[in-house]
Order: structure tokens, then C-alpha cells, then sequence
């Protein structure tokens, strides 16, 4: 036998060992040392299966008088009727809390994306006055002579808002930007249980108390909202989402006077579902 065909022979058994020896290499790392060859690891556990709905409630505040549920104006107007000067004054002070919330839930279409619904009230109460003055003061004294009629209501009603949206999380896969949150969609709004306690003074100086309620300029609203804020789970499952809302109302609820229902809502709320 020459000396090339035996350096052949042998560079062929070698190339034909190096996946063997390979394989083997690669079995070795993937058992335990001292563990037999025959004993199989046991299989990896399956992903956990995402939800499809999660149930849970949302708190929200309007902390800004002006995007809230109600505004506080004034007006001071003057008119002339027969030579006689009226004073008409008007203003309505909000009272209603800033603190509101109800339910919330959330269906998953993607990985990433999520159908939400929420079911939210608040409650609304403000004071109004209206009163009317003529006739002639006497600068002298401190008190006001002229005849003067005045409107004086307490009104308290309860507001509920079913906004629908589409929310989208994260930004990218992982990091801080995965835990970005964000949607849009839709709103309704309707007005219930309005009560109103009103305490009228006629010009000859009688009084007299009245429960009739005032009437609202729109019962039913619809609307378009906006959302920007972080979604963050924790190891029990709990979805917490901090959100900045912002609603934009087809209408006032109320618009009689300077009692009128801002059409812009500006909103900071946190959810809790599971």
C-alpha cells in the first residue's frame, strides 16, 4: 500500500468520525454528568394560554373645573325697559367630586391588542341662582331697596359613560417601551336621576320652595376619546393600566344659562383587571 492512498483512507475515516464524535459531544452537554444515557429529560412546559377576557374596575378623577362635568360661569347683564334699568345677575358654582369609576373589561383579539369597555359613573351636582333687580337704591344706606326677584336651585343627577375602545400595548417587544399603552374609540354618555330643589323669592317678598326638576338640554351624548398611558402585569395576573383620557362630546348635558356641561373631558384614571 502507497503512502497516498493510506493518507486518503485515513483523511476518509476522520471526516466520517467528526459528526459522530460531534453528536456524541452534543448529547454529553445536554445530560447531567453521571446521569445514563437511556434517561430522557422530561419535556419543557407549554407557554401559558392568554386569556380572552379579564374582568375588573377603573377609577377615574377630573381634577380641571373647565374638561370636567360641569363649569362655573357668571354673568352680569344690564337692560333698559321703559327707563327703568334691570340688573339681571346669574351664576352656577359646580359641586359635583371630582372621584368617579364603575366596571371595566377587556377582550383580547392579538397578543397585543385589546377591545376594552367600561361601564363608569359619576355624580353631578351644582347650585345656581338667577336674580333679577330695578327700581331705585338709595346710596345712603348699606342695604339694596330696589324690587328684586330671584331663583336660587340645588340640582344633583347621576352621570354614566360607556366608553368602547381599542387599546394597543407596547411599542416593541421588550423594555420600558413594551409597556407603553394607547387606543381610541368610542363614548356615550346619558344623564339620569335628576333632582333639583329651587328656592324662588317673588318681588313682593314671599318665598316659596319648588321640586321640579330642571330639564337637560341633552339626555343622550355620544362622543370620541383618545387614551395614552402604560400597562404593567404583575405576578398575579393583575393588568394595572394608568391612562390620561381625553373625550371630545357632541354636545352639552346642560346649556341654559351659565349652566352649561363643558364638551371637552380631560381625565386621569387607573384600572385593575384580571
Amino acid at each position: 500500500m502507497n503512502a497516498p492512498n493510506r493518507r486518503t483512507r485515513l483523511l476518509l475515516a476522520a471526516l466520517w468520525l467528526l459528526p459522530l464524535c460531534a453528536l456524541g459531544q452534543q448529547t454529553a452537554q445536554q445530560q447531567p454528568p453521571g446521569q445514563p444515557a437511556e434517561v430522557q429529560q422530561p419535556a419543557a412546559a407549554a407557554p401559558a394560554r392568554l386569556e380572552r377576557f379579564a374582568f375588573g374596575f377603573r377609577l377615574r378623577t377630573l381634577p380641571f373645573e373647565r374638561l370636567s362635568v360641569m363649569r362655573e360661569a357668571t354673568s352680569m347683564q344690564t337692560t333698559f325697559q321703559g327707563g327703568t334699568a334691570y340688573d339681571f345677575n346669574a351664576t352656577t358654582t359646580s359641586k359635583s367630586p371630582v372621584v368617579g369609576g364603575g366596571l371595566e373589561l377587556e377582550f383580547r383579539l392579538a397578543p397585543r391588542w385589546r377591545l376594552t369597555a367600561d361601564l363608569l359613573f359619576h355624580r353631578l351636582r351644582y347650585d345656581s341662582s338667577a336674580a333679577t333687580f330695578w327700581g331705585r337704591d338709595d346710596p345712603a344706606t348699606g342695604n339694596d331697596e330696589r324690587t328684586q326677584s330671584s331663583v336660587t336651585e340645588q340640582s344633583k343627577g347621576r352621570l354614566w359613560d360607556f366608553p368602547v375602545m381599542l387599546h394597543r400595548r407596547g411599542l416593541r417587544a421588550s423594555g420600558p417601551l413594551s409597556h407603553v399603552w394607547f387606543g381610541a374609540g368610542v363614548a356615550a354618555r346619558t344623564v339620569s336621576d335628576v333632582r333639583t330643589r329651587a328656592q324662588i323669592k317673588s318681588p313682593d317678598g314671599s318665598e316659596r320652595v319648588d321640586y321640579h326638576s330642571v330639564t337637560p338640554s341633552r339626555r343622550n351624548l355620544a362622543g370620541v376619546v383618545v387614551s395614552f398611558g402604560l400597562r404593567i402585569v404583575d405576578d398575579f395576573n393583575i393588568k394595572i393600566t394608568p391612562e390620561v383620557r381625553f373625550t371630545r362630546w357632541s354636545g352639552a348635558t346642560f346649556a341654559a344659562g351659565t349652566t352649561r356641561s363643558p364638551r371637552n373631558q380631560l381625565e386621569f384614571g387607573i384600572g385593575f383587571t384580571r
